[in-house]
């Protein structure tokens, strides 16, 4: 009687343990679908937003970031080969977008500053003038300075790179204007910089009364 129930004790902690066993397996395996199908929506966030900026930013395509998209995608096919997510090959493909990641916010500040650096530095020059638009325009550009995976920043930044191109253009300013324009908001500009096309530009947009001059002290 003792030795029944034993065993009938002993095959009810076994089946429990192929309960407890199957339903933790079930859990990991539901955790690994989920991290696979976030891993899913960040890696199409970047893909787009890099797709973005290489057909109108006119940014330079990077051979490194692209392989490294082509070999992630080899590793996202593999982790669900046999109809279910693998856990070792989502952590494998979760390091490997990292790293794609930690390279692009690497390069992303040199891209950007080959984007916006002369018209942002020639928006500062200008901002005596019309300061509410060149406003408008570093409030759209300036944001996507920090890399992420938000398309909308660089939408913008286009969109502000456009209207200040426009804003420029509609101030018929050279190279002569600009730099006296910069070195005044510096306080680096002198008379010297004042040559007969500045001192006319000046004039005839009634700007007289927004420059001051001042002594150089020694």
């Amino acid at each position: 009687m003792i030795f029944e129930e034993l065993v009938k004790t002993t095959k009810d902690m076994q089946d429990l343990q192929k309960r407890i066993t199957i339903k933790n397996n079930k859990d990991l395996q539901e955790a690994t679908d989920a991290k696979y199908r976030l891993l899913l929506i960040q890696v199409d966030q970047f893909v787009e937003t890099i797709e973005y900026l290489y057909n109108f930013s006119e940014i330079e395509k990077d051979g490194a970031i692209i392989t490294g998209l082509k070999e992630l995608m080899t590793l996202l096919e593999d982790a669900v080969d046999s109809g279910y997510a693998s856990q070792d090959d989502v952590a494998k493909a979760e390091v490997s977008f990292k790293n794609i990641q930690g390279e692009m916010k690497k390069r992303w500040p040199k891209q950007y500053a080959s984007l916006t650096v002369a018209t942002v530095s020639t928006l500062e020059a200008i901002k005596g003038i019309d300061s509410d638009n060149v406003s408008k325009c570093l409030l759209k550009i300036v944001p996507a300075e920090r890399w992420d995976t938000d398309i909308k920043k660089y939408q913008a930044m286009n969109t502000g790179l456009s209207e200040a191109d426009q804003l420029i253009a509609s101030l018929g300013l050279d190279d002569g204007i600009i730099l006296f324009l910069h070195n005044t908001n510096v306080g680096k500009a002198t008379l010297a910089d004042l040559d007969d096309k500045v001192f006319a530009w000046i004039k005839e947009e009634q700007l007289e009364k927004k420059i001051k001059i001042s002594f150089i002290s020694k």
